[in-house]
């Protein structure tokens, strides 16, 4: 897993179409959240150093060596809003995702950032976990907000990721 890494993300509307097919298909597969390609080619991602992209060097540039993705975005006048956070299923639990996480949050840091909010399926219990570790908790029960059903809106203060 040495080829493994993560690098800078481009936003999802300068994206090949095959790049946002497989990013569809990972988050089907990963969290069994449904986007149209559409949709996602209009998410307001703006192009800045907390988007992320995990690789295998291996077979890069095909779209197939996309493992993972980190998208973010400046949120409110001291927040961060993470619009999209998944890692395939073989490549977690290998510290991908808190490196990412980890990148956020000194970017976020950096910028004088305050405070970090996202939303997340209630039955995806081991990202909670994730971001309750992180010092996210739920804040707001968010019903119909995905096609699935309820989720959560989790909210966490920036400086207590800081080690």
């Amino acid at each position: 897993m040495s080829n493994i890494q993560w690098m800078y993300g481009m936003e999802p509307q300068s994206m090949p179409d095959d790049w946002r097919q497989r990013i569809i298909e990972l988050f089907l597969r990963e969290t069994g959240e449904v986007y149209a390609d559409v949709s996602l080619a209009s998410l307001n991602i703006p192009k800045w150093e907390g988007n992320l992209l995990l690789i295998d060097n291996e077979t890069y540039p095909e779209a197939e060596s996309l493992k993972g993705l980190l998208w973010s975005l400046p949120f409110l006048e001291d927040g961060v809003r993470v619009a999209a956070f998944v890692v395939e299923q073989q490549y977690q639990s290998h510290g991908h995702g808190s490196d990412a996480w980890d990148h956020l949050i000194e970017h976020a840091q950096s910028l004088g950032k305050k405070m970090i909010q996202l939303e997340v399926k209630a039955d995806n219990t081991r990202a909670q976990d994730f971001y309750q570790k992180r010092g996210l908790e739920i804040v707001e029960k968010l019903e119909h907000y995905y096609q699935s059903g309820l989720g959560y809106m989790m909210r966490g203060d920036i400086e207590q990721h800081l080690a």
